[in-house]
This record gives C-alpha cells, sequence and structure tokens, in this order.
C-alpha cells in the first residue's frame, strides 16, 4: 500500500480561488452542523410526509455559504477518499474528515465534519496530511447536493501533530453509538433520527456487536446494512473509501499515489457479528429501500482496514462460479468456496436452482467430495431458452445458514443469434442480462439507431417490427464514428455487461452489413406506459418517440451540479408528461455530445406544452432516461416558438392535481372567438377564464381555485364551432 513522506514543511497554503473580501467568521465546526431547534421540530412534525427537497430546507443553518475559520484535527487518511471519478489517475477532489480541537474541552457532539478541497491538491500539501494532523482551514460552507455539508478550504495552514499540542489521543476516538442514534424507527421503515442530527452528521462513530443485516454484492459496489436491534432501525454502509470500494481499480486512481484494493471488499454475510468505525453522512442512501419513501437514511463510511472487525460468522460463501460459455441442453458444473467461522465447523453445502420452466426449488449435493473449502456441483440439463437461478446454502454445527447471492444462465442451443437473447429477463421484468459478465461469440446482426459521430451514443436495433427486448447500447468508442442511424452491422463478438443496471456491449468484433439506410422508425409510446417497470425494462436501448408531451419538470435533478455546465443545469436533465402529469413524467437527459449542458433550463419552461421529443430509451443513477441525440431532430418545441399552431388544441393544465393554482395552455390555428371555463361535476360554471377574440398561437391563461372545494372539475375550450374538453382535480 503505498504512502506518503514522512517529513514535510509544517506550513503551506492552498490557494482554491480569489480570496473573498469579507474577513472569514471564526466558529466551531459544532455551530457550521448546528440546525436550529425550530427546525428540528418541524422535520419531527413533518415525519414520513416530507420528500427529499423539504428535507434539504431545514437541515442548514445560517452558516451555510459564508466565510469561516476553524482549527481541527485529520481523522481521516486522505490518500483513502475515493468518491470522485477520477482521470489519469486522480480524482477532481479529494475530502478529509476533520473534528475540531475545542471538542476536547467543549464534547464531541457535532464536531466532525468533512473538508472537500477541489483546487491544486496535487502539489499542494493536501496528499501530505496524515492522522493526527493539526490543521487552520479557511474557508466557505457548502453544500453539495443539498444534503451534505461541507466546507471548500480557501486557505489550509498545517501546524502540526496533536501530540505537539499536548492534546490527547482521546481526541482521535470514535464515538460509539448504535443504529438507532441515527435512524430511528416509524411507520412505514427507517427515518433520520432528527432529534440527533446536529450531533451525528459527519461524525467519527463506531458500532459495537452490530449484525450484518443485508447485502447486495450482485454490483461491483457492494451495498450492506447493519443493526444494532435485530433490523428494527439500520444504518447503510457506504464505500467513499478507496478501502471498500471496487471499481476503482485497474489504474482508475494511481495506485501508486492512492490506498486502492488488491482485492475486492466483499462485506461480511448476513447474520455476522461485527465492529464497525466510520463517519456518519446523510448521502442519502437507501439501496435496500427501508427508509420512508422520497428520503433516504443515514449511511457509516468505514475508511481503513482495521475500521471493520469480524466477530463472528455464519458461514462465509464466496466465488460461485458462472458459465463461461452460453449454456446448451448439457448439464452445467459450477464451484463455490464456504468457509466456516474459526470458532465453527463447517456442515452441509448444497446447491438450490429454479428454472423458468417451473415453480418448483431443486436441490443438488455437491459432487465428487470437496477439494479443501471448495465444493462442485452438477446443475441438470434443461430445455432449449429456459433460465436457471442458482444459490448455494452453507450451515455450520450451530445452525447458522448463510446463502450466497443468486447467479442466472440461459439455455441457447444455437447460441446469441438476437438482441432478445442478451435482454430477456427470466421473468420478463426488471433485471439484468443472464450473460453478465460474459465475453462470447454471437451472431447478431443489427440497425445502428443514433450517430455517434455526433453524439457520441450508439444504439442498435434488431427487430422492424418494435418489438420489446429488441434494442441495446453498445459502449461507444471511435471506431463507430464513421456509422449513422440507418447502417446495418453484423456483431460477431462481445463482452456483455451490466453497467450502472444498463445492459450494455462493449469490446465488441463487428463487420458493416450496409449502409445508406433510414433505421427502425421511432416507436410511438405515452409517458403513462412506461410507469410499469417492466415494460420500461422491455424498451431499453429503442428507440422511442412522445408526441404532444408537457414539460413537467425544467431540471429535474436540481441538486446535481458538473463543472462544464452552468448554474442551475443540475445534470441536465428534465421531465415530461404525455398527460401533463408528474405522476406519469419520464425524464430525459443531454447525455448527447451534440447537446450542450444547460439546454434543459433555457429551452424549457414548466408547463410548456412540447410537440414531439424523441431518442433512444436507456437508463442510468436510478431512472429510465429518454436521450436525445440533437435538439433540432429530436426536440420539437415549435408549438410555443412559432406561435402559430396548426391545429386547434386544449392541452391537460399543470400541475393536476393541483392547489389551488393551475396553467392551462391551448393552440388556436385561426382567428377565433374563443370561450374558456370551469365547471363542477353538476355542470354549473364556476368560473369563465376566456371570452375574447384570440389570434392564431398558444396562449396560456391561469387558474385560481382558492375559493373553491376540493374535487373534480371540467374545463371547455370554444373557439367557433370547434369544441374541447378535459377535467383537472383540486386538492386541498
Amino acid at each position: 500500500m503505498p504512502r506518503r513522506a514522512t517529513s514535510f514543511l509544517c506550513l503551506f497554503l492552498l490557494v482554491a480561488g480569489a480570496v473573498q473580501a469579507q474577513d472569514p467568521t471564526d466558529v466551531t465546526i459544532r455551530e457550521i452542523n448546528a440546525v436550529p431547534q425550530d427546525q428540528i421540530d418541524a422535520l419531527n412534525a413533518g415525519g414520513a410526509t416530507l420528500a427529499i427537497g423539504d428535507i434539504q430546507g431545514l437541515i442548514f443553518n445560517d452558516l451555510l455559504g459564508q466565510r469561516v475559520r476553524f482549527t481541527a484535527v485529520v481523522l481521516s487518511d486522505p490518500l483513502n477518499y475515493g468518491l470522485s471519478t477520477p482521470t489519469d489517475g486522480f480524482p477532481s477532489r479529494i475530502g478529509i474528515f476533520l473534528r475540531d480541537t475545542s471538542a476536547v474541552s467543549q464534547g464531541y457532539e457535532g464536531m466532525t465534519l468533512q473538508m472537500v478541497n477541489g483546487g491544486d491538491f496535487q502539489s499542494d500539501g493536501t496528499l501530505l496530511l496524515s492522522v493526527g494532523s493539526v490543521i487552520e482551514v479557511v474557508g466557505q460552507v457548502e453544500s453539495p447536493f443539498g444534503t451534505l455539508i461541507q466546507v471548500a478550504p480557501e486557505t489550509i495552514t498545517d501546524r502540526g501533530l496533536y501530540t505537539d499540542f499536548g492534546l490527547p489521543d482521546s481526541l482521535l476516538d470514535p464515538v460509539v453509538i448504535e443504529t438507532g442514534d441515527a435512524n430511528m424507527a416509524v411507520e412505514g421503515g427507517n427515518q433520520v433520527n432528527w432529534d440527533n442530527y446536529s450531533d451525528l452528521n459527519g461524525q467519527f462513530v463506531r458500532l459495537e456487536n452490530a449484525t450484518v443485516f443485508a447485502r447486495d454484492v450482485s454490483t461491483n459496489r457492494p451495498n450492506w446494512l447493519l443493526t444494532s436491534d435485530d433490523g428494527v432501525t439500520v444504518l447503510n454502509g457506504y464505500d467513499a473509501s478507496l478501502r471498500y470500494r471496487n471499481d476503482r481499480g485497474n489504474g482508475a486512481y494511481d495506485p501508486t499515489v492512492f490506498n486502492v484494493l488488491d482485492d475486492d471488499f466483499i462485506p461480511p454475510p448476513p447474520g455476522s457479528l461485527v465492529n464497525l468505525t466510520g463517519f456518519v453522512y446523510f448521502q442519502p442512501d437507501d439501496p435496500f429501500a427501508r427508509g420512508v419513501p422520497n428520503q433516504g437514511i443515514m449511511s457509516i463510511i468505514p475508511w481503513e482496514d482495521d475500521h471493520l472487525e469480524v466477530l463472528q460468522s455464519p458461514p462465509i460463501i464466496t466465488d460461485l462460479s458462472k458459465p463461461d460459455f452460453v449454456p446448451g441442453t448439457d448439464p452445467i458444473t459450477v464451484t463455490v468456496e464456504a468457509n466456516a467461522d474459526p470458532s465453527r465447523t463447517l456442515g452441509d453445502v448444497m446447491l438450490r436452482y429454479t428454472t423458468s420452466a417451473s415453480s418448483d426449488t431443486l436441490t443438488v449435493a455437491p459432487s465428487g467430495g470437496k477439494t479443501a473449502d471448495s465444493f462442485s456441483f452438477e446443475i441438470p440439463a434443461v430445455d432449449d431458452g429456459v433460465f436457471v437461478t442458482y444459490w448455494v446454502t452453507a450451515a455450520d454445527n450451530t445452525g447458522a445458514v448463510s446463502a450466497s447471492d443468486p447467479q442466472q444462465y440461459r439455455v441457447l442451443v444455437d447460441g446469441i443469434n438476437s438482441v432478445e437473447d442478451i435482454q430477456l429477463t427470466a421473468d420478463g421484468g426488471e433485471g439484468g442480462s443472464p450473460f453478465d459478465g460474459l465475453t462470447t461469440d454471437m451472431d447478431l446482426t443489427v440497425v445502428v439507431q443514433t450517430t455517434p459521430g455526433v453524439s457520441g451514443l450508439m444504439y442498435v436495433q434488431d427487430d422492424s417490427t418494435q418489438a420489446p427486448w429488441t434494442g441495446i447500447n453498445i459502449r461507444s468508442s471511435s471506431d463507430f464514428d464513421g456509422l449513422v442511424r440507418g447502417d446495418a452491422i453484423r456483431i460477431t463478438n462481445a463482452l456483455i455487461q451490466e453497467s450502472f443496471d444498463l445492459t450494455r456491449l462493449r469490446d465488441i468484433t463487428f463487420e458493416t452489413v450496409s449502409t445508406g439506410g433510414t433505421g427502425i422508425p421511432y416507436k410511438v409510446v405515452t409517458t403513462d406506459v412506461l410507469q410499469d417497470e417492466s415494460v420500461a425494462e422491455a424498451h431499453e436501448g429503442m428507440a422511442l418517440r412522445f408526441e404532444n408531451v408537457t414539460i413537467t419538470m425544467p431540471n429535474a435533478d436540481p441538486d446535481g451540479s458538473t463543472s462544464s455546465c452552468p448554474a442551475g443545469a443540475g445534470f441536465g436533465e428534465w421531465a415530461f408528461s404525455s398527460d401533463g402529469t408528474v405522476d406519469n413524467q419520464v425524464r430525459a437527459d443531454d447525455a448527447s455530445d451534440a447537446i450542450e449542458c444547460g439546454f434543459n433550463i433555457t429551452a424549457f419552461t414548466e408547463g410548456e406544452p412540447v410537440a414531439f421529443m424523441q431518442g433512444v430509451w436507456s437508463f442510468s443513477f436510478g431512472n429510465y432516461k429518454l436521450l436525445p441525440e440533437t435538439v433540432s431532430d429530436d426536440v420539437d418545441t415549435a408549438v410555443e416558438e412559432e406561435g402559430v399552431p396548426g391545429s386547434f388544441v386544449l392541452r391537460q393544465n399543470y400541475p393536476n392535481p393541483f392547489n389551488p393554482v393551475t396553467t392551462i395552455h391551448y393552440d388556436i390555428g385561426v382567428l377565433s372567438k374563443v370561450k374558456l371555463e370551469v365547471f363542477d361535476v353538476l355542470g354549473r360554471r364556476v368560473a369563465t377564464l376566456v371570452d375574447q377574440q384570440h389570434a392564431p398561437g398558444t396562449h396560456t391563461v391561469t387558474f385560481d381555485a382558492a375559493n373553491l372545494t376540493s374535487g373534480l372539475y371540467l374545463y371547455r375550450l370554444e373557439a367557433g364551432s370547434t369544441v374541447q374538453m378535459k377535467t383537472m382535480m383540486l386538492i386541498k
């Protein structure tokens, strides 16, 4: 493991931006973390009804955005920081956890936070700091993503080691807590324990005799849950440290500088008894959906190898193999490693499996005995096209039983010769490809649905009838720059990979079959249909078109930010809906190289009608998304921009339901006498919004229902001899 030099200048200046005119305010870290009591009361009163946006307005104080100064001791090794995506071996920022030195006399509550240096940390001395360094920080209090409290340093002065000041070793000790101190049990799940939030957010803590409650090692960033009370309350284990993060190897982080893992970290199996030290943070993250909806819960971030102590565990099962080929109808042999806790002995180790052809769970005993702690199993042959899902259980002499995470394969006698062979899931619902991780020969003739040289996006389909499961992403490369939409290629070998839950092909071997085609037509769908996640999954990778939609959110990720995008653009995502409702909205993303950052906030307004929007249907960071390639071809805002629609259209009000104000858009194609009225369900007119001549164009009117009672209302547009009517819901 690479380590820093042991001696360096004890005083350095870090410049991270222009010095601000105002003098910094001398504070303690506790003052930065403090949440006013009236805001805590509001958080408790709101309970499970609060969404994350409501919470973001209540968890900070007046120091947010202010320039401050404090003295603190370093608690975390900067060379372990692994949260930032690296470029050329280095991340864009370094995060270090600090504890205020005044905690010695004032107590540890609320005295820890993270300093995040996005400046020239490669040469300014930040990477030379070590646990126990005392530093004076001048910087700005920030809140990236709306939930974290951090300080962005302007200057850092290294004063030496804590022992040079006679500070006690206990200044570096964690605070012992239980999971219920950070997250509390409420109806519907767990919620942040707001009464302790100011004291614990960012705090260096230790869980003792905690139980691993759940884990998921199906991705390269494993998730795990810990509990102190048999699952009543839980804490997420989070991988912000390189010592617990599996996707930063292979040179992503420079291994001569940073403490990257030699082998993947695998959380202990459920039922393990552990001591865990780390930093508590409100990310928010909730991979096991244990929190109340739309809130998230607190996580714990272990930092060093010795922060995890496994005291006792059920049998540990590792390395359950998958076929390294596309199975035919022969039996399949798989192997696994199983080990008992040193204080126990291993009992039965068995393989269990189910198939898509039967609801039965079948059991297979090890074949040929075992070699050391390795076991081999033969899964019987199944018919062509059948999916097999299998896992291994292991028991010990105390009766404790562990189960591996399931693996899956599919039998295809003729190999892979269609996109559906790769994309289809065992139950036709959400999930990854049964061939995830497999590099294999295949015979796919597909039509290119994008122009990679323009957008950087490479998506293909192979069925002209637009059937589900027939589109897929290919990781883009310069090899595709000459291809355009409509070209046909034949893929003969590729790696099948799940990347952030998006099925894709990479490292493909292909040849161009034909050029000059028009592409498979965009499939016209409505956003309400895609609220069924099984339908959304089945259309992943396909070219879709949405007509006559309404913009519901110009900025669907308001708390996101990238250095290349203008302020307020978030991650460049917007949301739209076929019926104007938020419930039926889907997202779109500016992932195309041909769409500038900030397009979403300059092109759209909330409630704006759009004639059509089209692109490829994809998935990233927890959401299905439409990826248009170009604005000119794929996003037609002419309904508003031209101002002279060719038809008479009454659009769905937005928002809907509403309280008490909503907006109604309508299009008039020719000069007309226009009347827009609102009626209750008994047919009584309750409002006349418009009664006058209108020139051709798109028109907007606001309806204020403050004097009406909750319920269903109808609004009716009459222009000349044409009449249209829609409904809207008032909820007070």
